[in-house]
């Protein structure tokens, strides 16, 4: 099994060097040249391309243009977990650009009882999330308030597979995920946007696995009584002019983060600070942390693309992006950050936490920015990672 565990890590090095090879040569071949209908307020659809397929939802507005896109094999029926989406939006005289991306999950044993993942040593098993066996494509719907305009949409994954890696044996474990479903409820007003995320998560269901042949064979059971959850985010942040981001510290875990241009508040990332454990209306506290390298194993550390190659990456399927008068000149100046959603009460139950983003279109000065339950948000992963990866650990269950 530890075999099987090696041969598989050295499939994801390889595929990470083909992906750093893709990314800097030549457009890559076999495109299918369709684009997203940026002329339109919002649109929801996919686009058909060799071997994986699109799905996106589109906002577009006066002061902001959003994005989320889903990857998804119609052939198959099966699409991989990799959310991704972002936003651009303008500020008085200033326009910025905020991508955030779903990059794992990790189990861990909290060592210090101070309930956050803060070691590497406290990390029992990194999910590299393989594929769900059945998906629910995102349609938009527009409704009113008496001050905004709400937009939804819903991505669903249905029993969502797993591999666990450990820095340690032992090796070979599997999970399966009932389901992951990311309802999104973009919500714009004169002054502001808002997208509230709410992620709900299935039950877990881990064992150890092996081999009979080509069929898979469950060995035994990975009771998750004593582990905590852990949501691995990543986001960019790039804008015309310099910025700061600002993290704040509370008494558990991170507070706050916030952007700030010229001393004014831009953009804000809010946490619920509760998330509902079992989906019975039990709240739990979910903290929030920076990650750094010190808290992640080799597994993890996949090579992280520059937001300008990610958004060239980008305009090879949509070339109305570089349409867009709202996306600034990438790379005058950049930040980026990794910070993980901790989940201390889980042990495999389903629960459901609503974080969410605020854009401000009109700054405020600190002292009037909004603070409820502030939390953090900023770097991506390139999404060609997975579409690289993808045909290797596509396997559906044969159990």
């Amino acid at each position: 099994m530890k075999v099987i565990m090696k041969s598989l890590q050295n499939v994801i090095t390889i595929t990470v060097l083909i992906w750093i090879f893709l990314l800097f040569s030549p457009p890559i071949s076999g495109i299918i040249y369709q684009d997203i209908p940026i002329g339109e307020e919002y649109a929801s659809g996919t686009i058909t391309q060799p071997g994986f397929d699109f799905s996106y939802a589109w906002i577009n507005t006066n002061n902001s243009s959003f994005l989320s896109i889903t990857i998804f094999n119609e052939e198959d029926g099966e699409a991989p977990f990799f959310p991704f989406f972002g936003q651009y939006f303008s500020n008085e005289n200033d326009s910025f650009y905020i991508g955030t991306s779903i990059i794992g999950f990790e189990l861990y044993q909290d060592n210090n009882d101070n309930e956050i993942l803060d070691s590497k040593e406290e990390i029992k098993y990194y999910i590299l999330i393989n594929c769900s066996q059945d998906y629910i494509l995102p349609q938009i719907e527009k409704s009113f308030t008496e001050t905004s305009t709400l937009y939804t949409w819903k991505v669903g994954y249905v029993e969502t597979d797993g591999h666990l890696f450990s820095p340690a044996p032992p090796y070979g474990f599997k999970a399966i995920i009932s389901n992951l479903n990311l309802t999104y409820a973009y919500e714009v007003t004169s002054q502001y946007s808002e997208l509230k995320l709410s992620i709900e998560m299935g039950t877990w269901d881990v064992f150890e696995v092996g081999f009979d042949g080509d069929k898979e064979v469950r060995i035994q059971d990975l009771p998750l009584d004593d582990y905590s959850l852990s949501i691995l985010f990543g986001n960019v942040v790039s804008c015309e002019t310099p910025f700061e981001l600002q993290l704040v510290n509370g008494t558990n875990g991170m507070s706050d983060a916030i952007i700030k241009a010229s001393n004014k508040t831009i953009f804000q990332s809010l946490f619920y600070d509760t998330y509902d454990l079992g989906l019975n209306g039990s709240a739990y506290s979910a903290i929030v942390s920076p990650a750094t390298l010190e808290t992640l194993f080799n597994d993890q550390l996949f090579e992280w693309s520059a937001p300008q190659n990610l958004y060239n990456w980008w305009g090879l399927f949509f070339p109305s992006m570089s349409d867009l008068p709202t996306i600034p000149p990438l790379g005058i100046d950049e930040a980026t950050f990794i910070y993980r959603i901790c989940y201390p009460a889980w042990g495999g139950e389903p629960f459901n936490h609503d974080p969410r983003y605020r854009a401000l279109f009109a700054p405020t000065t600190t002292e009037n920015r909004i603070t409820t339950h502030l939390t953090s948000t900023y770097l991506i992963q390139d999404v060609l990672i997975l579409i690289i990866i993808y045909p290797f650990l596509k396997m559906k269950k044969k159990m």
